[in-house]
């Protein structure tokens, strides 16, 4: 089957809304929007597909794509889907604390289970959402806080979920964090802690919820993002320290993960006026597609 891209909101948007969808609601961007994409089930289901990969969101569940991930979702076959949703470029300091599971390439499901969780989530997106739809600097900076309240509870939630880890997988995420530059390989990570490297590889699966070479990527990524926020070290020199033997290569990587240039990760964090990013908060526009 043949997909036909779904038209986006420019990159430089953030957007929010409502939709109650039926059956026959897709969306396909085969390249992403250019911005990250949170939505939040209220009821019924949606679906969501990447190669291998089919996931329902269910009440209660947040849904992240990143920048770049594949957007393949729609409304279930005969049923319907309630769900908010923004469209959004990320503070820089949100990503100190933004540990959330990687489901799919680019694709983070955190389930909120208990009901003043729920609750508090769909509160903060009402609120975001009504202050996005006023132009006003202060109230665009309240929107930003709405939606950092969100993510901070699913934040939250994914942490408490992963309080009991496998001591041996635990042992592996220690020394990749102790000393990010190292050619850490799942053999040489497996051998360190004792077990077979496809053993190692299936725990990381089940427990991170990805794999030992996109979990050793994201936490490079955490930290080049803190060295681009707290320091003033060169952008060859961070890609150094976290282990890549190419600034071009570390840069392309940053820009997948978090949807903006190193450089322009760090003018955004020093940037010490309203609207952090530089980026436009605007009013939904009644037929743009999510």
């Amino acid at each position: 089957m043949t997909h036909r891209d779904t038209t986006t909101s420019p990159p430089d948007l953030l957007v929010t809304g409502h939709y109650d969808e039926r059956e026959g609601y897709t969306v396909f961007r085969r390249h992403g929007s250019g911005n990250w994409l949170i939505t939040y089930t209220l009821a019924g289901q949606g679906r969501y597909r990447q190669p291998g990969l089919t996931l329902s969101a269910n009440p209660g569940d947040l849904v992240l794509l990143g920048p770049d991930a594949l957007h393949d979702y729609a409304a279930p076959a005969g049923g319907r889907w309630e769900f908010l949703w923004a469209h959004f470029h990320p503070r820089p300091a949100w990503f100190v604390w933004w540990v959330l599971p990687e489901v799919g390439r680019g694709l983070f499901l955190v389930s909120l289970r208990t009901a003043a969780a729920r609750t508090r989530a769909q509160q903060a997106f009402e609120t975001l959402h009504a202050d996005a739809s006023v132009d006003e600097p202060l109230r665009r900076e309240l929107a930003l806080n709405g939606l950092e309240e969100v993510l901070l509870l699913a934040a939250r939630e994914n942490a408490a979920a992963r309080r009991v880890i496998d001591p041996r997988v635990r042992e592996a995420l220690d020394l990749i964090a102790g000393d990010l530059a190292a050619p850490h390989s799942v053999a040489s990570l497996a051998r360190a802690v004792s077990l077979s490297p496809s053993r190692l590889a299936h725990l990381f699966q089940t427990e991170v919820r990805g794999s030992v070479g996109h979990t050793i990527l994201s936490l490079r990524m955490r930290q080049a993002a803190r060295l681009l926020a707290f320091t003033t070290r060169g952008v060859g020199e961070i890609a150094g320290d976290i282990g890549f033997n190419s600034a071009f290569y570390f840069s392309r990587q940053f820009h997948r993960r978090f949807g903006m240039s190193p450089r322009a990760y760090r003018a955004a964090a020093v940037e010490s006026g309203p609207r952090t990013e530089g980026h436009a908060l605007r009013t939904p526009m009644e037929h743009l597609p999510v």
